[in-house]
């Protein structure tokens, strides 16, 4: 199992993206857990970039190749701890392929406890 800081670059110029020269930043940063071909990925109170949310299939992209991960065979949860004012959350995010990258779908809010079951290991 793994349990990391996880600092990622994303996409931060629309400009860029449409001209198909995207520049990456690599200031974000995520907790991420990882226990086989499931990610959980926090959100950190102090995340000095773009969330996770908004970077959602950018970070998968980025962990399935630092870790090896195959694309189709991975599982990621999105995590927002318990902060005042915002309870604690598990989204399971579905990604579809677009030549080989990642294209977000859609988020399924789930409970602690599928999402404990998905990732096999008790989360604290």
């Amino acid at each position: 199992m793994i349990d990391e800081l996880f600092n990622y670059a994303t996409p931060h110029n629309l400009q860029d993206l449409l001209c198909q020269s995207v520049k990456l930043q690599g200031n974000a940063r995520c907790r991420l857990r990882i226990n086989g071909n499931t990610a959980i990925a926090t959100e950190l109170p102090d995340n000095p970039g773009m969330s996770l949310t908004n970077a959602a299939a950018a970070v998968a992209m980025q962990v399935c190749q630092f870790h090896e991960i195959p694309v189709s065979e991975l599982i990621w949860i999105e995590h927002y701890p318990d902060e005042p004012g915002q309870h604690e959350s598990f989204d399971l995010v579905h990604f579809g392929s677009d030549n080989g990258l990642l294209k977000l779908e859609r988020w399924e809010r789930i409970s602690k406890d599928k999402a404990e079951r998905l990732f096999k290991e008790p989360l604290d």
